[in-house]
């Protein structure tokens, strides 16, 4: 087991190196693609302009452009902000099932509190605190709806 050991760590530590090594090499060439398929968006984009100039003008075809775009950014913006909606109302709902199993758990215990009268107590002074704490104001979650 000892001459293991040393061979284990030699195994990880090249295989570390190597996947280091093309982590390094795959961010260079994705950079290098990325810079040309910006080149080629900018380029489209100013071969566009040419042509609606010719067609439209010069003033005309940037403004339609820049139109163009925008209307693409409002769209993007309109998406992002629906699946932000959407995901908001799936966390409240996982949130509401989640105190909906809490008070089923709750009321199924409740059986082993009436027998036993520490536990009833405990219990009960529980519920008295929780309710002068949202009586007083106390413990508002502000990104709770409910509270």
């Amino acid at each position: 087991m000892g001459a293991l050991a040393p061979l284990l760590a030699s195994l990880l530590t090249s295989d570390v190196r190597g996947f280091a090594q093309r982590t390094k090499r795959n961010v260079i060439l994705y950079a290098i693609a990325a810079l040309f398929a910006l080149t080629a968006y900018g380029t489209g984009i100013a071969a566009l302009a040419v042509y609606l100039a010719r067609k439209i003008g010069p003033v005309n075809a940037l403004a339609s452009v820049a139109g163009g775009s925008l209307l693409i950014v409002l769209i993007i913006l309109l998406a992002v902000s629906i699946k932000n909606k959407a995901d908001e109302k799936r966390r409240r709902e996982a949130a509401a099932g989640s105190r909906a199993m809490m008070l089923t758990a709750a009321v199924s215990a409740l059986p082993l509190l009436v027998k036993s009268k520490p536990l009833m107590a405990a219990a009960i002074s529980g519920g008295v605190g929780l309710i002068a704490l949202k009586l007083l104001g106390g413990g508002n979650d502000p990104s709770d709806p409910s509270a």
